[in-house]
This record gives C-alpha cells, structure tokens and sequence, in this order.
C-alpha cells in the first residue's frame, strides 16, 4: 500500500503529490569515543586534556545512560567535540562551549562499520557480537551480552534459517531530513517500508534480509531539521509569516502563530528563567490531523525489527504494518506556551495509542529565533 492508502485508512482524505523542500543534513567522520577520563588521558588527542574530561563528565551526567556520548577526531586540524544528537538535542551546546573552552557541535561520529567481525562501537557493537556468538555457538551459549534478545531473535526470526549472517550497517543508514508537499511536513521518502533505510544491524537468514534498528535510552529521536530559513526574523518582525512551509507547521500542530512570534519577540534575557512556567492548551480539534498523520506515518514505517534498549533491558518487536497504524493513531495534542518573555521555545506533545511525541521549536546555537525543530519519542505508559 502507499502512504495515500494508509493516510486514507487513518483520516479519508486525498493526498497531492508535488515537489519537496529538502531540508540540509550533514554527516561526520569522528572515530574516537572515550568512556572515561582515564581513557582521555591515554589518548594521542590535540585536545586540552582536563578541559575536555570536564566535558565528558558534564555529558554522561545527562546523557541517560549512554556510555559513549562524545566523539572525537585524532586529526590536528579536528578540534571540535561531536555531541550524540540524542543527547544534544537537549544541551544548550554554545554554553558547554563556553565552560569548557572547547567548540562542540551536534553529532554521531562514524559509530559502526562493515562485515560481520566488525569491532563496532556500543550498542550496535554488542548486538553484532551476539549474533556472531550465536552462529559460532548457538543459542545456549553462556557468552552473550544481551541473552534474553538473542533468545527472542531465536525464537522469531533465526530457528527459522540454517544459513545466518550478520552485517554491522552502523552510520551507513540512509538519512531521512524532513521535507515538504503541498499538504504538509514529511520524513523523506515516498515508500512506508523503510527497513533498509534506517537498519543498524542486517541479519540475513538463508539470503532473506531482516532490518534491526537499534535505539537506546528511555527517549529516542524521531526527526531533527532546521528550520532558519522557514521562520525567518524579517517575518518575526512583520508580525506574519508569509512562507507557506511556516504556516504549514503551525497549522499541523495546532499553534498561534500571534502567541507563537510573541514568544520570540518578547523573549527578554532579563526575565528568562531556567524552569519555565507553561501554558497549556489543548489543540486536539485545533491541529489538522491528515498533516500529523502523515508526518507520523512517514517517519514511524514498517518492515523492520525495533531493538530498544532500556537501562539493562532490551526491548523487541516487530514494526509491522499494524504497529504503525497503531502508532499513528492521535488521541491528544497540547501545545505549551511559556510564559511572555520567559522564554525562547514553544513545546508541543502528541500522545498516540503507542507512543508519546515530544516535539520543540527552537534555537539551538544562541540566538533568539527558531533554527530547528526537534522530535523525541517514547512508549506510551498507558498504550494497550
């Protein structure tokens, strides 16, 4: 089925396909991933060493549970400090730069690799190494990280094969930036099968493909894009956007657009305060509910195994067809304004039947208006 089907299935209303907006994405190539400030002292790094353990231990502190949330280049001429985009997304960036004497910037690094003796790094490292151990000595081997996963792979998807291999796709994965149609916001890509776009892990049993995706951390990004060149400061300024996309996203979520400029013309650094006061306000009539459904759906897909890793627990399904319509499935929107003045983001959060959406606008490298727009996701306490 086509995304027109599904969106149909969901809210019964056409979809026009027409030319996308693409939203710029970048990637990295930092191989260094310390743990520890007694690793950075072993390190042949052109870092200032106490300053950039200073960093790290900040970091981990708020990284939520992430062993590796650094990365780092040997190259000289590389000074600056890759932060996870899972752990970034909530860290005001310019002011670690700042504390610590050291620029950072939002990234993964060159987290993973190729073939199935690839060392990998973290998560996807440990996972790779599991199912080697379990092609090299079964599924009753004592030297698995993860047993109970391997067990649940076992049952679903491996006794099924006689012939079984394991690729470590790592940052190889196709990128999926948000872009625009003349209805609305979208995650890249015209197709809701989406495996072999966003695997970590590829098992192939007797040739046949099965996409892992690999998350960790009680919350996971859903989409990270920038926005600058949507909400501009000419349009703050006027008290009106004209850009079609501007209106587009506030209209999908529901938001003002007079409370929405009113938050970033009357920020005033004076007033600012850390814990935000916030208005809320229901907009579950308010949003139009075919454009979330779409963006969701898009981004959400199916065809592909979700390994979701909690603390010491490994959580894992499979994204099928259903789950997805089922994480789709909107039950409330609120959007939370703070305070005139107090602040310079607006925050909005969607509850689904599955999951719940945490979505905010925002500038994330110093300034007063909007540069990106950012989405993290988590079950659902009450899904059934």
């Amino acid at each position: 089925m086509s995304i027109r089907d599904h969106i149909r299935i969901l809210k019964p209303l056409p979809i026009k396909e027409s030319v996308v907006t693409k939203i710029r994405s970048l990637t990295e190539a930092y191989d260094i991933f310390p743990k520890s400030e007694g690793e950075i002292d072993t390190l042949d790094i052109p870092h200032n060493k106490d300053n950039l353990k200073a960093l790290l231990k900040d970091v981990l502190s708020k990284s939520d549970g992430m062993a590796d949330p650094i990365a780092i280049s040997k190259n000289p001429k590389e000074k600056v400090v890759k932060i996870h985009r899972l752990v970034a997304d909530n860290l005001n960036l310019p002011a670690l730069s700042k504390r610590y004497g050291i620029k950072v910037s939002a990234g993964n690094g060159s987290r993973g690799g190729t073939g199935t003796k690839s060392q990998g790094f973290g998560f996807e490292g440990q996972v790779t190494k599991d199912i080697e151990t379990y092609i090299a000595e079964g599924v009753d081997s004592p030297n698995f990280t993860y047993p109970e996963f391997i067990k649940e792979l076992h049952d679903t998807v491996l006794s099924k094969h006689s012939d079984i291999q394991v690729k470590l796709e790592g940052g190889a994965n196709t990128r999926r930036p948000l872009v625009f149609t003349d209805i609305g916001a979208i995650i890249k890509g015209r197709g809701l099968q989406i495996g072999n776009l966003i695997t970590d892990v590829t098992v192939y049993g007797d040739g046949k493909p099965y996409f892992l995706s690999l998350k960790f951390g009680g919350t996971v990004t859903f989409f990270n894009a920038g926005v600058a060149t949507i909400f501009t400061e000419e349009q703050f300024k006027s008290g009106k956007f004209k850009d079609k996309r501007a209106k587009q996203l506030l209209g999908m979520f529901g938001i003002d657009e007079k409370k929405f400029i009113d938050i970033f013309e009357k920020y005033d650094r004076k007033t600012a305060r850390q814990i935000v006061p916030k208005i809320e306000e229901d907009v579950t009539r308010k949003v139009n509910m075919r454009s979330l459904l779409q963006l969701l759906v898009t981004g959400i897909g199916y065809g592909y195994y979700m390994v979701h890793k909690k603390g010491k627990k490994v959580e894992y399904y499979e994204m099928t067809r259903r789950r997805m319509m089922d994480s789709a499935k909107v039950r409330s929107v609120k959007v939370l304004y703070p305070k005139p003045g107090s602040a310079k983001r607006i925050d909005i959060e969607v509850i689904t039947k599955l999951y719940i959406f945490k979505i905010n606008i925002r500038n994330k490298q110093g300034g007063l208006y909007p540069s990106h727009i950012m989405c993290d996701y988590k079950p659902n306490p009450d899904a059934k």
